[in-house]
This record gives C-alpha cells, structure tokens and sequence, in this order.
C-alpha cells in the first residue's frame, strides 16, 4: 500500500500552511534546550532548525545570540519567522526529499516534534540526511511523540504501520523505546528521555508526552 496516496501532498503543504496562519505572530516557546547549552556554546556555528514551524526554537536561539537557519516545507510558517524574528534567516524544502544542504555542514541540528509526520521509509530517510549534513561529532538535539501522549492524539486514526496513524487529515507516529532505537541508533551514539511539556499555547495547555533525544554522530 502506498500510504501517501491517501492525502497529496500539495493538501498535506495546505494543512500547514493553514495551520501556521492561524498563528502568524511572535512565537511561544519552552526552555528545553537549556540543558544543552554548553554543547550549543561550543559548537557556536549556524544551527539547523529542521521542520521549524512558526518558529519556537528558532525564536528561542537567535534571543540568545545564536545563528540559525528555520527550515520547514511551509512557506507561511516561514513567513511568519521573516515577519517577527529579527535576523532570521529561512530555507523552504520537503524533507522526504533530499535535503539542499551540503555534506558536513552543521554542526547542531534541532528537530522538534517534526519527525513524526513520516511514514517508516521516510523517516530512515530523514535521518540519513540529518546524518549526511551532521559534521563529525555534530549533534542532533530532538523530540517526538511518546505513544501514551493520549491528549493529543496518540491510537487515534487507522493504524498503517505500527504506531504510524492517520487520523483524516494527516499521518502521525507515536514512539516507543524501541522507535527510538530503532531510528535514532543509525545516526550515532543516542541518549534519550521521557518527559513532558507545556506552552503557553493552544496546542499544548495540556501536558504533552515526548521522548527527549540527543544523538552524537559516529
């Protein structure tokens, strides 16, 4: 079965699009990345937001005086980063696709709450890019879904792989310990968590179920 035959992707662009209009302002954000901040100190270059949305991390980075590059496949999220995050800096591609990025380019890349939209063969896909891109010893810093993040969506929908929904509109995978390693592993060495979170937002008033992760490249 083709899973990407039950929504196109130019409606799949829509939905975000749509989605990152309704909350076209300065973005909110939680403090996560404050536990990495001497692997962000020394590896001081140009961070990779990867599938960055309205821009919560990006926002977040450059306040504090870092070089970040917010990448997303919707043009109006990104939109919304040139209009109300001064020095920011965007780049608009599809990460089932190969990435517009050099080898060896970055240093840190973040991914958070985006890889987890993707279908198995995606999402090997995505992390051999992330992996691509990483320099030697480069790190990524990400999160995703947990499969008990039952306020916002986890088991809901028709179940097309193991832990992979789609719920009507879109596709969703929640992850396990073992999703964890099974994806993260092939990029080097994984150390990861359970935690959980809340913004000052409508998406996440309620407290959401994610896996931490943090991956050194090898």
């Amino acid at each position: 079965m083709n899973l990407k035959n039950r929504v196109t992707e130019e409606a799949l662009v829509e939905l975000w699009d749509n989605w990152s209009k309704k909350r076209k302002s300065y973005p909110t954000y939680d403090k996560w990345l404050e536990k990495y901040d001497e692997d962000l100190q020394i590896r001081k270059s140009e961070i990779l937001d990867l599938g960055c949305g309205i821009g919560a991390n990006t926002a977040y980075l450059l306040e504090r005086g870092y070089s970040v590059l917010s990448c997303d496949i919707s043009k109006e999220a990104l939109c919304n980063i040139e209009e109300n995050i001064s020095n920011s800096k965007t780049l608009c591609f599809d990460m089932t696709k190969p990435f517009p990025i050099a080898d060896n380019t970055y240093s840190i890349i973040i991914a958070d709450l985006c890889i987890q939209y993707f279908c198995e063969i995606d999402t090997f896909h995505i992390i051999e890019e992330i992996k691509r891109i990483l320099k030697p010893n480069g790190i990524l810093l990400a999160r995703v879904a947990r499969v008990d993040d039952y306020a916002y969506g986890a088991g809901v929908g028709e179940e097309l792989e193991k832990h992979y929904y789609f719920e009507g509109d879109y596709y969703k995978r929640f992850f396990d310990e073992i999703d964890v390693k099974k994806f993260f592993s092939r990029l080097g060495k994984l150390e990861y968590q359970r935690t959980s979170f809340i913004r000052e937002e409508k998406e996440y008033h309620e407290p959401k179920m994610v896996y931490e992760i943090k991956v050194v490249k090898e």
